[in-house]
């Protein structure tokens, strides 16, 4: 019996792992398709779904891109055009993957963030306004001549589906040079289409890019990719919330941000972001002209709220101002804000006057726009920065920041009230359970967490960064035990100690000195259960 049920279960196993090659014949105008997670999927070069049909795909399912595709093709891709609908909704723990035809989903250490370009990616059309001449175009990416490639209209309502808890893996094969495919493209695409929760990790060219339209999305994780993070073009009409993205050295920026190429430069748009956290490829960037945060061109206007910006080896904001109506002339108009932003470590300096760049025109518009709307220069004290596979990141940032207010809360309803900065808040990594970066072992519990209730008063250590020993000064309100443990960013004690303090002013010194130089975690807990964490730099 025992080995009657073990052949049922390798049956079992292998119907659930057959792979099914969907090719371009597979879906037309008629379909009305649903993709399961008990199969798994082989684009087999470009797959359009035709005006009118329709694709549902279950939470669980794997769809992976062939590098080489039988047909033909340049690359493999899955194309939603004019007319048709996807509908790909996930959830936390059952995400959609989409991935290359080499990685074995269930071994994270079979593909890294290097390996990049291996497939094509997603592209959605829609027929949304487009600041292109004729107000339509072919898709980039796909060659000129295939008619089924052309996205614009007059709809910014239009609804080409939902995309929920989708993760996008190791993508961007080029049609030719400078003609790649983006993680996702957004060709055109209306504001009736739901993008929730969507990840591409380690795309050749973009992560994520509009072209017009104005389809919003919230919840973006966008990491190693090639090129930009977040690109838009051709006067898109959105908006987002919760962006999230992580460079490496051959990142170009976070935000590059353009305008409409219509010769009127119309229509003209102004794109509202709110509760980004940008990290660029700072120290290992090997684009130090072109890692900038964000750079805003071509008559393009974008407004930033509550936002958290770091590491980048050139500048943190780039307007350009060529042309009459450029960008710096709509910021001069009021078209721009910057308000409730943090802004640290750049190639450029640590001041506004450093790290910003306004081609040339007068820079004081710029800098009263960040002086007198709650930006900083100053340390957010994210829980981690790391570009490897061990732990050591965590985007949230302290919940012991007094440098700067509370998030500013935005009149639209688009937007979620939240009372933080940045992508994330103190407690909640919500990247966790269905991207790559928690699958692949990014991510670790680094944040500092202090309880407000509990907090050990009068607290200080200085100085800070220390080459060696540091000063802990804190107040009591009695004799009491503390307790001094030292972590490194993978959450290891590397150092402890026990002490006593006395009711009132108390200075105890604490040797760092055989330590590495880095980053370190202290945490300090009283006998009477009052208890502080601060970051510490060895240098």
């Amino acid at each position: 019996m025992t080995k009657i049920y073990t052949l049922l279960f390798i049956i079992l196993t292998c119907a659930i792992q057959a792979q099914i090659v969907v090719t371009d014949a597979d879906l037309t105008s008629d379909s009305d398709v649903t993709w399961t997670n008990s199969q798994e999927y082989i684009l087999d070069g470009y797959v359009f779904l035709e005006a009118g049909g329709k694709l549902t795909i279950e939470p669980g399912t794997v769809i992976k891109g062939a590098s080489v595709p039988t047909t033909g093709d340049n690359a493999s891709a899955l194309i939603i055009t004019r007319g048709a609908q996807i509908f790909a909704e996930g959830n936390a723990n059952e995400p959609i993957i989409f991935t290359s035809e080499f990685d074995d989903v269930n071994d994270p250490s079979e593909l890294d963030n290097s390996d990049k370009g291996l497939w094509g990616g997603i592209i959605i059309l829609g027929n949304g306004e487009v600041g292109v001449d004729g107000g339509t175009e072919n898709i980039e990416g796909i060659p000129s001549t295939e008619g089924r490639a052309e996205y614009g209209g007059s709809d910014n309502a239009d609804n080409s589906g939902v995309i929920k808890y989708v993760s996008i893996r190791h993508a961007g094969t080029a049609l030719d040079a400078n003609n790649e495919i983006n993680g996702l493209t957004l060709g055109g695409v209306g504001s009736g289409t739901e993008i929730d929760y969507i990840e591409v990790y380690a795309n050749k060219d973009d992560g994520i890019e509009w072209f017009g339209g104005a389809v919003a999305v919230k919840h973006a994780v966008v990491s190693f990719c090639g090129d930009d993070s977040f690109d838009f073009d051709q006067a898109w009409d959105g908006k987002g919330q919760f962006w999230f993205s992580l460079q490496d050295e051959v990142s170009n920026r976070a935000g590059e941000w353009d305008g409409s190429e219509e010769s009127n430069l119309l229509p003209v748009t102004s794109v509202t972001i709110s509760n980004a956290t940008f990290i660029g490829g700072g120290s290992v960037s090997e684009n130090e002209d072109g890692n900038d945060a964000m750079r805003i061109r071509d008559a393009a206007a974008a407004s930033v709220y509550n936002s958290v910006v770091i590491d980048f080896a050139n500048s943190a904001i780039v307007l350009d101002d060529d042309f009459d109506g450029d960008t710096y002339d709509r910021l001069v108009a009021g078209d721009m804000d910057f308000s409730n932003n943090v802004f640290f470590s750049f190639g450029d300096g640590d001041s506004f006057e450093t790290i910003m760049d306004t081609d040339g025109a007068d820079a004081s518009v710029l800098l009263d726009i960040l002086n007198n709307n709650d930006c900083v220069v100053a340390d957010p004290i994210i829980g981690g920065i790391s570009r490897e596979a061990d732990g050591g990141l965590d985007p949230r940032t302290s919940s012991t920041l007094t440098n700067f207010d509370a998030a500013v809360t935005l009149e639209d309803s688009y937007f979620d009230a939240v009372s933080y900065i940045g992508a994330f808040s103190n407690t909640n990594n919500w990247a966790l359970g269905w991207t790559a970066l928690d699958e692949y072992g990014y991510f670790g519990d680094l944040v500092l967490t202090s309880n407000k209730e509990t907090e050990i008063k009068g607290l200080s250590i200085y100085p800070n960064p220390t080459s060696g020993f540091a000063s802990i000064e804190l107040e009591s309100v009695e004799n009491l035990d503390l307790t001094v443990e030292v972590r490194n960013v993978l959450g290891q004690v590397v150092a402890n100690t026990k002490d006593s303090v006395v009711s009132g002013n108390n200075t105890i010194s604490l040797n760092l000195s055989s330590l590495r130089n880095g980053t370190y975690i202290i945490t300090l807990s009283l006998s009477n259960g009052e208890t502080s964490t601060r970051k510490i730099i060895k240098k």
